[in-house]
């Protein structure tokens, strides 16, 4: 699935779904229109063995100096479509600071007859973020819209996905992330996507899942490696090798023959570029603790107690209500967490400390209280502040 550029072998042994590339810098130079043009067309070949479309987003200036994504889809392979290269001039002409692109093997949706969904444009809407965004692996969709209506059932349509009901993940994926940033406006974006990446690893379970991306809303960009369940991650790349630069590139892997500039993200790590700063890389770890129901006689916590989220597994054996309320030790209501129907199988619910009115708990014990068809348990939470 790669490609040779002057004799240099663009690891085809990596095994990916679609390619993405992204560029963030401080000043527009030679330099940059180069570099962007180089990479571009690198981008370009790998469309053979990626033929569901291509895309490039890119920022321009407003009239109040705020960046505004420009967005340029095609449905063609990007080698065999004129208009590429007519796109790469259009971003070279036009780029203020930041720019994305991808090329597409359709996994998820639609996976043919329509121009490349990427890059994505998500705007949040409890604070002031305008990004653009890539997606490169598989996610389950059925678990993200699950994520997604769990934490706010009114959020899609606020935030509509681009396709629906043939959900692309990748979409739902960004709506996520987003719905995270607007859920919790006081925290950075950084512990926003760690947050987000933690749930997801935490709903999915057991199941695969490649959620590596790149975004960026125009003065700093983020690149997430995150393979789970894999024997190997998919790669992303860094360029320069340097600990401070005025421009930064990432890419899904090399493309260009400096293969020794570019600097690989190691799996399970968040890096945030922003020009004339150090290179931030951010490890991200599982930190939910987590309390497993099989069935009405067989349950154990691990461990307790939490101080950051606790996740909630359980089992509903048979279709109908279920119920899982918290309650301190006054045995006053604290938290509804669930309140609906639900078929057998295996969920993940999670309490993050916070109220009915939004308010965080104080340290101390809880009890949760969960009850289906069949049965009903009352577990004991030990929350330290």
């Amino acid at each position: 699935m790669g490609c040779l550029l002057n004799g240099c072998n663009l690891h085809s042994e990596k095994k990916h779904e679609c390619r993405f590339w992204g560029i963030i810098f401080s000043e527009k130079t030679p330099k940059i229109n180069n570099l962007i043009k180089t990479h571009l067309d690198s981008l370009r070949q790998l469309g053979s063995n990626n033929p569901d479309g291509w895309g490039m987003g890119y920022f321009v200036p407003s009239l109040n100096d705020i960046l505004l994504p420009v967005i340029r889809r095609a449905e063609p392979s990007a080698p065999i479509d004129p208009r590429y290269s007519e796109i790469i001039n259009e971003v070279i002409r036009n780029v203020e600071k930041s720019a994305v692109a991808h090329v597409r093997k359709g996994s998820s949706g639609l996976t043919s007859g329509i121009p490349d969904p990427h890059p994505f444009r998500r705007k949040c809407i409890n604070r002031k973020f305008d990004m653009l965004f890539a997606h490169n692996g598989n996610i389950n969709v059925d678990v993200l819209l699950s994520l997604i209506f769990y934490i706010n059932p009114f959020y899609l349509e606020k935030n509509p996905p681009d396709y629906a009901p043939n959900y692309l993940d990748s979409d739902l994926w960004a709506i996520f992330l987003t719905e995270i940033m607007d859920t919790y406006p006081g925290l950075t974006i950084e512990e926003c996507i760690k947050m987000a990446v933690i749930k997801l690893d935490s709903a999915l379970v057991l199941q695969g899942a490649q959620m590596n991306f790149v975004m960026s809303e125009g003065s700093i960009i983020w690149a997430l490696n995150f393979t789970k369940s894999e024997p190997k991650a998919i790669t992303v790349y860094y360029y320069p090798d340097l600990l401070i630069s005025d421009y930064w590139v990432v890419a899904s892997q090399p493309l260009d023959t400096l293969t020794q500039k570019w600097v690989e993200i190691p799996n399970r790590t968040l890096v945030c570029l922003k020009p004339d700063e150090p290179v931030r890389l951010i490890p991200i770890f599982r930190k939910f603790d987590t309390i497993w129901i099989k069935d009405s006689n067989d349950f154990f916590n691990h461990p307790n107690p939490f101080n950051h989220t606790v996740a909630i597994n359980y089992y509903v054996s048979k279709n109908g209500p279920v119920s899982i309320n918290i309650y301190d030790e006054s045995g006053r209501l604290v938290k509804r967490l669930i309140q609906g129907l639900e078929i057998q199988g295996e969920y993940t619910a999670y309490w993050d400390g916070v109220d009915d009115k939004g308010v965080y708990s104080a340290g101390g014990i809880y009890f949760c209280h969960i009850k289906d068809t069949n049965k009903e348990k009352v577990l004991k939470l030990i929350l330290t502040r």
